[in-house]
């Protein structure tokens, strides 16, 4: 049962199983995250209390993502760093979209259209440090190079949020 859970989490429920791009549909498993997200987000009475919550949940997400990546390595694939695991994409697209609080349909899909993107190019290039973070040994190396995209993706994101909008 156990297994069951970490595999479905680590390929973020079948998504990293497809036999193509699989890190491309894991991050579009990313986008009904961030849209419950958002759904959750009108709860909150102010944009400041809802990014708290949102970094407790990225940094939630994080050690959940590392744990499972660590099981998925060592239990379930016996690689380093399987191109099934995905979870680690959901992580950085979700940190992409860290402080962008998009009112209504239209800045929702500019915000996921462009974190898509965003995040993609820094996932792909993995330039800088980005790359070197992935030799950290357990979960950690699989995910914190998408962490990092996600943080380098993030901050671009605000800086062109704050031109649009």
């Amino acid at each position: 049962m156990k297994r069951k859970i970490i595999k479905n989490l680590g390929t973020w429920f079948g998504l990293g199983d497809l036999p193509k791009a699989p890190g491309t549909f894991g991050t579009l498993g990313g986008i009904p995250v961030y849209i419950g997200l958002n759904f959750i987000r009108k709860i909150f009475p102010n944009d400041l209390v809802f990014n708290s919550f949102y970094f407790m949940f990225l940094m939630t997400f994080f050690i959940v993502a590392v744990y499972v990546a660590n099981i998925c390595e060592k239990e379930i694939y016996h690689e380093k760093d399987p191109q099934n695991v995905v979870i680690d994409e959901v992580l950085g697209y979700l940190t992409t979209l860290f402080l962008i609080n998009p009112v209504g349909i239209k800045e929702s899909f500019v915000a996921i259209s462009l974190a898509f993107v965003i995040f993609r190019f820094f996932d792909i290039t993995k330039i800088g440090p980005i790359n070197k973070s992935q030799d950290l040994g357990e979960g950690v190396g699989v995910v914190i190079d998408d962490f990092l995209a996600g943080i380098i993706g993030n901050f671009l994101l605000v800086c062109i949020w704050s031109l649009l909008f």
